[in-house]
């Protein structure tokens, strides 16, 4: 068997590998490694100029971004707007549910206090996951805003489905001109 063969067998294995998988940090180096392989057979064609861009942006420039953004990407982000104990890290129960949900994706949960209103809706600013308020209708409700896009917001639907004073709201994320 030719070494081009066996690369391009394990370049298969290594792109079903990154489909299945779900470990983030596996992903980028096994796309890493896809892309050492693809330099490989790239030079062995006779393209050394593309296998030299290959090795150096796919290997190397790419992973860097991809853990980087992997990394800011392990906090919950949670502003409180509530005046009660409902948050509170001691005895809250919307903290408990909370802290259970963080831990079940390995991050960390991170609850700021907002008293003055500047916060609410601006979640590209500051990257808030979620806003907790009261409902204006019952003020024995409480509010779980976050943005429709998210994964995360499905899961916490889930979780919270059988709680009745709290309610999910998803909001679209409205586009912004800087």
């Amino acid at each position: 068997m030719r070494i081009e063969t066996l690369l391009q067998i394990i370049m298969i294995i290594i792109a079903l590998t990154i489909i299945l998988d779900k470990d983030n940090l596996r992903l980028v180096i096994f796309s890493s490694a896809f892309s050492l392989i693809a330099a490989s057979l790239y030079y062995m064609n006779k393209s050394p100029d593309v296998a030299l861009a290959e090795a150096a942006i796919g290997s190397a420039i790419i992973p860097l971004i991809f853990i980087i953004a992997i990394e800011k990407q392990k906090q919950f982000i949670v502003v409180n707007h509530l005046n009660d104990e409902f948050l509170d890290r001691d005895t809250g129960k919307g903290y408990k549910v909370l802290e259970e949900f963080a831990k079940h994706y390995g991050l960390k949960l991170s609850v700021y206090k907002n008293d003055d209103g500047q916060i609410q809706g601006a979640f590209r600013e500051r990257n808030i996951d979620l806003i907790v308020e009261k409902s204006p209708q019952d003020n024995r409700k409480y509010l779980f805003i976050g943005k429709k896009a998210s994964i995360l917001m499905n899961k916490l639907e889930q979780m919270t489905k059988d709680i009745e004073d709290i309610k999910i709201i998803k909001v679209e994320e409205s586009e912004r001109y800087d």
